[in-house]
């Protein structure tokens, strides 16, 4: 049987702590990949943070689960990477370690895109091969188009609605 990621979840202000502490580890692995600053406590900074909780419509957290097990995070918002207009943008997305490599992310993007709908755009920096692996993943499976950014990444666009899954 496939995997079927059955449950994504918006992030509540109740759970905005917990967000955080996923979102820090997050930020530690793509250290590797981007110059990010840390405060005065240890933490990453991630300005955009408190948006996500402000009432806006513009952006929003999701976790991801798969058996009632929390196994990752996305945060969407609609700014675009190439300017070109998009009801979606993954500022973030993840899949904690231990469940990589199986299948959930894939799955999980399918149930964010369905749960959403409209056009998307995501980035990766090509540096990152594993995260240059899982979006051409998605890029071919829902016939993105490709552009190259500075800072070595890579923005691609995809607009499910016209690409039968």
């Amino acid at each position: 049987m496939g995997i079927i990621i059955k449950k994504i979840e918006t992030v509540n202000k109740e759970d905005k702590e917990l967000l955080y502490n996923y979102l820090q580890k997050y930020l530690c692995e793509m250290s590797k990949y981007y110059d990010y600053d840390m405060d005065e406590n240890g933490n990453y900074v991630y300005k955009y943070f408190p948006l996500y909780f402000s009432g806006s419509n513009d952006r929003q957290a999701y976790f991801i689960y798969f058996n009632n097990v929390c196994i990752g995070f996305a945060l969407i918002n609609a700014y675009s990477f190439t300017g070109e207009p998009v009801d979606n943008a993954i500022a973030e997305f993840t899949i904690f370690s231990c469940y990589r490599n199986k299948g959930y992310g894939i799955k999980a993007v399918e149930a964010l895109i369905k749960k959403r709908g409209g056009s998307w755009q995501f980035k990766y920096s090509n540096n990152n091969s594993a995260a240059v692996r899982f979006w051409q993943k998605v890029k071919e499976k829902y016939c993105g188009v490709e552009t190259v950014l500075v800072d070595n990444e890579t923005a691609v666009t995809i607009n499910p609605r016209f690409v039968s899954i």
